[in-house]
């Protein structure tokens, strides 16, 4: 048993490893906090309400961290795949790196709107952090696509209806 605790810890000091723990954070923290703002909104739960903004600030800026741990890794990544996947998979680590604004600017709305909770103009800053949100979700679930299209060639880029 302390062994695997032991070996647990290497892994998660392992860049490989962490990049891969990180990588869908923002897009089901995003997801499933948007589906709790909600709740609390028409609920009108507002400590419950900054405690989820403040969930979806923290899993938008888990980018930085991910990010980081991707660098890392990247060179043996590219070590243990075919010499074909290193243009592919460095091009999608610069896509990566090129659209983590989004994500810290949806974190910066959250932020703002739990700033401003006890303000008039709350409301308007909570639908703005929404909308960045939802806009960083939906960016989210297009960078896992590809991924999974990098990784995993078996899964279709188009698929078809099927009739």
């Amino acid at each position: 048993m302390w062994s695997e605790i032991t070996s647990l810890w290497q892994s998660l000091r392992d860049p490989e490893y962490a990049h891969l723990l990180l990588e869908p954070l923002p897009l089901y923290g995003l997801g499933v906090g948007l589906i709790l703002l909600t709740i609390t909104t028409l609920t009108r739960e507002r400590h419950t309400r900054l405690a989820v903004l403040l969930m979806m600030m923290l899993c938008a800026l888990s980018v930085a961290p991910y990010l980081s741990f991707r660098l890392a890794a990247t060179p043996r990544i590219l070590a243990t795949r075919p010499v074909a996947y290193g243009p592919v998979i460095e091009a999608q680590t610069g896509l990566r790196q090129s659209t983590a604004w989004a994500f810290y600017l949806a974190a910066a709305g959250c932020a703002l709107a739990a700033a401003m909770s006890r303000t008039k103009h709350f409301h308007h800053a909570l639908a703005a952090a929404a909308l960045l949100s939802l806009m960083a979700f939906w960016l989210s679930l297009w960078l896992h696509k590809k991924e999974c299209e990098l990784y995993h060639p078996n899964i279709l880029k188009q698929a078809g209806r099927s009739r």
